[in-house]
């Protein structure tokens, strides 16, 4: 893989954890504010950019599976990585069928829909996780999807291995692009006030 196609997919990498990031800090602010379209909508986000990531790194596909070794190979990250993961790559996948699967295996049963909150000392917490088709129990921090269940601690201990390497990468492949965020407030002030002054001064 020639170095302009491996960068844009370093690139879209680091795109997808900055994406994840900027869900974390939703999820706790929404989890403060006990909002739960909000917690849901960034656990989802999350997940979605999780997918991203492990479907670019480990294609599902055999006509992907050259460049995803070749990544895997640039950034160091072995094959049998815990993000290596068909739970994670197909959480959303075919949502109408999968939805409509669900409906049909929990047809009579006492469901759980859209709970955020201790489970374990609730009235639902008797209910089995293939019954659950979401939740977020706030205590041990498991998200649940249709019967799935992800520990978001965990998931972001394994995001972790893999950002590190892409942040590696895409700095060593990308250097400009870090100068802005390494540069110091005070610097970027003194940047400003200097391009301010140019525009000012009289011709």
């Amino acid at each position: 893989m020639d170095l302009n196609k491996l960068g844009l997919h370093i690139h879209e990498l680091r795109n997808q954890f900055t994406y994840i990031e900027g869900n974390i800090g939703i999820l706790n602010q929404t989890l403060e504010q006990n909002s739960s379209v909000g917690v849901f909508m960034s656990l989802q986000s999350i997940l979605c950019a999780a997918s991203q990531i492990s479907k670019i790194l480990w294609a599902p596909r055999k006509k992907g599976k050259a460049r995803a070794e070749a990544l895997r190979k640039f950034l160091g990250i072995p094959e049998d990585h815990p993000l290596n993961n068909q739970d994670v790559q197909t959480i959303f996948d075919h949502c109408d069928e999968a939805n409509e699967e669900w409906v049909k295996k929990t047809a009579g049963k006492y469901i759980l829909y859209d709970f955020i909150g201790d489970l374990g000392k609730s009235q639902h917490k008797d209910v089995k996780i293939d019954n659950i088709f979401r939740s977020f129990d706030t205590v041990s921090k498991i998200y649940v999807y249709r019967g799935k269940g992800f520990h978001m601690d965990n998931v972001m201990t394994t995001l972790k291995s893999v950002s590190d390497a892409v942040n590696k990468a895409h700095y060593h492949l990308f250097p400009d692009q870090w100068k802005e965020v390494k540069e110091k407030p005070e610097e970027k002030k003194a940047a400003a006030k200097k391009s301010a002054d140019k525009k000012t001064e009289k011709k």
